[in-house]
């Protein structure tokens, strides 16, 4: 593989991955669809972000254990379960092209939402306990999950529209992605999709930046202007997406 190429890859995976470790998402959001430029398969590009999630998310479930909500999170992987088996059961039957334009569609989707949200202001009423929400939004996250590695806007928009608290939102985040990604890994070995030959070069050289990129997020994100960071992150993430639909299309 080019060198360059490896360079410029690494690089990406650590940026994504100090905004992950700051906010708990978006690794995949920025990851995929510049990956997707770049060159390297759908395939492998899954392989690799659904790598890097169960590596850099083990650290954050072991450090905010005390602050998951188990009744949210275990609806949300409980939803995710189907998602997963549905993705694998169409993996070989849809285009690649058509997972790409998916991929950037969400991308796009999602930092458009981001973007334009408003604070949600608290009611300081307890939350309603709901099944159907999270079980949707973990089934959604679930088969993008396996077609696309980019599982984290579907809970990330309940988690946000709910008004969950930062550190909550980040455990639960933590917990959901460090399950359905190791699920996600799973079916894809079983269905052959794990190549060593092709994606372990890519884990040596990326996973070490990815995990010293999470630790300076966790460690430095709340001491950084995080608002334009996040502007400038999400404005980068709506224009690869775009392009990547673009470029499938095309």
């Amino acid at each position: 593989m080019d060198v360059a190429l490896l360079v410029a890859g690494g690089i990406v995976v650590f940026l994504a991955s100090v905004l992950a470790g700051g906010t708990g998402f978006g690794y995949s959001l920025v990851c995929a669809p510049l990956l997707l430029l770049a060159g390297i398969p759908l395939v492998d590009v899954v392989v690799v972000n659904l790598s890097v999630g169960v590596a850099t998310r083990l650290g954050a479930v072991l450090r905010l254990r005390h602050s998951v909500n188990r009744q949210r999170s275990t609806y949300l992987l409980a939803g995710c379960v189907p998602g997963l088996l549905v993705g694998y059961l169409v993996l070989d039957l849809v285009n690649e092209n058509a997972l790409k334009v998916t991929a950037g569609s969400v991308a796009v989707v999602a930092a458009v939402f981001l973007l334009l949200r408003r604070p949600a202001v608290s009611s300081g009423a307890p939350e309603a306990p709901s099944r159907v929400a999270p079980g949707v939004a973990g089934m959604l996250g679930g088969f993008l999950g396996i077609t696309t590695s980019m599982n984290g806007p579907p809970p990330v928009i309940l988690l946000s529209h709910r008004n969950v608290a930062p550190r909550e939102f980040i455990a639960d985040m933590a917990v959901y992605l460090l399950v359905c990604n190791a699920l996600a890994l799973a079916l894809i070995g079983l269905a052959g999709g794990l190549s060593w030959e092709r994606v372990g070069l890519l884990l040596v050289c990326w996973l070490p930046g990815a995990v010293l990129g999470n630790v300076v997020g966790v460690t430095y994100g709340s001491r950084l202007p995080l608002a334009p960071f996040r502007l400038l992150t999400l404005g980068l993430v709506l224009v690869t997406g775009l392009t990547t639909v673009a470029t499938s299309i095309g």
